[in-house]
């Protein structure tokens, strides 16, 4: 039984119905092309044999004619090759000229044969059953119409030749059974013709359409991540919401460009949009470079967080890590505006570490956010900073201090929060830096903070 359903699974394989098609092709030449090889094995496997008892049939019934059985096997012969070619997949683009190779022999020999046979009714029938067949081949119907008239020449010219007369009432109706089956033949061949091009046409519009779907869908998937972070994303995508979720460790910056209206008097509308675009593309590469989540930007205030939405240990040294080098950012910016004589944007960052709520706000422009007293104290870190430095609270000062320099304030009054204890971050320890101005980690950094990925009592 295996064995037999191997056989069976081969065979398969190759006859009509195969798996569906990836793509429908672009024109309708190869469209008919494919068709032709989903028959082709098929076809060529039957074609092979097809002919075949008619030999001893030919011995029989005209043993005069020597050509017939020559012909019989010729099409074993063509259709034995053209069936080895294609199972050999070698030439998957030469499916139609195959089957019109086969067709031709078939309908070309077959009028040859019934010529030969000095029309024999019982050849006339088999040869008005194959013209019938011609017009279910899915070649272009040009080759099929060809191939018919080649047949009819080629019967009525060796009639002609073999002075095969049609006086007789029998003959008569065998030969007005051969023109009304190349009528019908003629007119399924543009029937079939008109049918299957319509129906490519249509599949072709249905799989644009499909395409564009899909592109359009790309593009909603695009911009969905530009607004929120992928796993909200996927979350909204999949239920139609997003449920608030509770954080009890995230890491939350504030950023802001200090005399920025000021600043913004002396530039065009361009000159300002381009300043502002320029400055925050940086600070995203620095959000994926640390793994951070940029929330919104207001005006010329950028706010980012790190440990939402997804949770992690090292929330606080991300956090800061891309403080620090949004400050080096901004310096090196500084100095290249200075030297061409632009206006120079001075920063002030503030950091906090504490719980808080995200999720998802808003019906028709959907936006990711937090809050909680955490983001507010963030808030006041920035806006209780000063031009240059980064400011962090005492709650992200104890996760930080071992690998980051830093600097006491002491405690600083904040708007509507009272005396706050606040430290400014200088740089990365000297010893845990490979920079002289201590704005990039080294190996010894990275180890360590390795050990706080794994720490779980950190977050």
């Amino acid at each position: 039984m295996a064995a037999i359903k191997h056989v069976w699974d081969r065979f398969h394989a190759y006859a009509v119905f195969e798996s569906e098609r990836k793509a429908y092709p672009q024109t309708f030449s190869e469209e008919l092309n494919d068709q032709c090889g989903r028959i082709l094995f098929v076809v060529s496997l039957i074609t092979t044999v097809a002919w075949l008892p008619y030999i001893y049939l030919d011995a029989n019934l005209h043993p005069e004619e020597p050509l017939l059985p020559l012909l019989r096997m010729g099409l074993s012969v063509l259709s034995l090759i053209i069936l080895i070619l294609h199972v050999s997949k070698r030439f998957p683009q030469c499916n139609m000229l195959f089957l019109v190779l086969i067709g031709a022999y078939l309908a070309i020999g077959c009028g040859l044969i019934t010529a030969l046979a000095d029309a024999d009714p019982a050849y006339m029938g088999g040869y008005i059953f194959i013209l019938t067949v011609m017009a279910l081949v899915p070649v272009d119907r040009r080759y099929a119409l060809v191939i018919i008239a080649a047949s009819l020449v080629t019967f009525f010219v060796v009639s002609r030749l073999e002075h095969v007369s049609f006086n007789h009432t029998g003959d008569g109706y065998s030969l007005l059974d051969l023109f009304s089956a190349t009528f019908v033949a003629i007119a399924f061949i543009y029937l079939l013709h008109s049918t299957r091009l319509a129906s490519w046409l249509k599949s072709r519009k249905i799989e644009q359409q499909s395409e564009e779907m899909r592109s359009d869908k790309e593009k909603i998937d695009n911009l969905l991540l530009n607004i929120l972070p992928p796993v909200v994303a996927e979350e909204l995508k999949g239920h139609g919401y997003v449920k608030p979720v509770f954080y009890p460790s995230a890491t939350i910056v504030f950023t802001d460009f200090i005399g920025f209206t000021k600043i913004s008097e002396t530039l065009t509308p361009d000159q300002l949009v381009r300043e502002l675009d320029e400055a925050f593309s940086r600070f995203d590469r620095v959000m994926d470079k640390y793994g951070l989540e940029k929330l919104k930007t207001i005006g010329d205030s950028y706010m980012y967080a790190g440990g939402v939405p997804v949770i992690n240990n090292t929330h606080e040294i991300d956090a800061v890590l891309g403080a620090l080098e949004i400050q080096s950012i901004v310096e090196q910016v500084n100095q290249e505006k200075a030297c061409q004589g632009r206006p120079v944007f001075e920063i002030r960052i503030g950091i906090n570490t504490g719980p808080l709520m995200a999720g998802v706000v808003g019906e028709k422009k959907f936006v990711y956010d937090v809050w909680g007293d955490s983001v507010n104290l963030a808030s006041r870190m920035e806006s209780s900073g000063k031009t240059g430095r980064v400011n962090i609270s005492e709650s992200t000062h104890v996760r930080i201090r071992d690998l980051f320099e830093t600097e006491a304030r002491g405690q600083i009054i904040a708007k509507n929060k009272g005396a706050v204890e606040m430290y400014f971050v200088k740089r990365i320890k000297p010893e845990l830096s490979a920079d002289a101005a201590g704005y990039i980690p080294n190996e010894r950094f990275r180890e360590i903070y390795k050990t706080y990925q794994g720490n779980k009592s950190n977050a």
